[in-house]
C-alpha cells in the first residue's frame, strides 16, 4: 500500500487535506493536533505530534485509543497484531505510520470518488 500512496505524498492539496483529516479525527476524540501548513514537512510534523499521543493513550486510556481507531476507521485487530509482533516502542511507531497512511487513503479515496 505504501508504495502506491507515495505518489500522493508530494501533492500539496492532498497533504493539506490529509493534515485536516488528521486534525478533525483527533479533535472528535478531544485531542488537539495542529498542522503548521508547511507541506514540505507535513508527514514528519504530524508523525511527531501523533506518536506521543498514541503512546499516552496506550499507556493510560485504552478505551480512548480504541475510540480513536474507530473514528479513523482502523481495525483494532490489526493494531493488536502489530503489538503481538513488535516491542511496545516499535508498535507505537508502526501504528502511527498506519494511522497517517489510513488518513491519506481516506483523502485520496474521497477525492477519487468525488470526480
Amino acid at each position: 500500500m505504501q508504495s502506491n500512496l507515495s505518489i500522493y505524498k508530494n501533492n500539496e492539496e492532498i497533504i493539506r487535506l490529509t493534515a485536516a483529516q488528521v486534525e478533525k479525527d483527533f479533535a472528535s476524540n478531544g485531542i488537539e493536533i495542529s498542522f503548521s501548513g508547511n507541506t514540505a514537512t507535513a508527514y514528519d510534523e504530524l508523525f511527531l505530534q501523533v506518536k506521543p499521543v498514541l503512546r499516552n493513550l496506550l499507556e493510560n486510556n485504552r478505551n480512548k485509543f480504541s475510540q480513536l481507531l474507530y473514528t479513523i476507521d482502523l481495525s483494532e485487530k490489526k493494531a493488536n497484531e502489530i503489538f503481538a509482533r513488535n516491542s511496545f516502542a516499535d508498535a507505537v511507531e508502526k501504528i502511527t505510520q498506519f494511522i497517517l497512511e489510513r488518513e491519506l487513503l481516506k483523502v485520496i479515496t474521497r477525492k477519487h470518488f468525488s470526480k
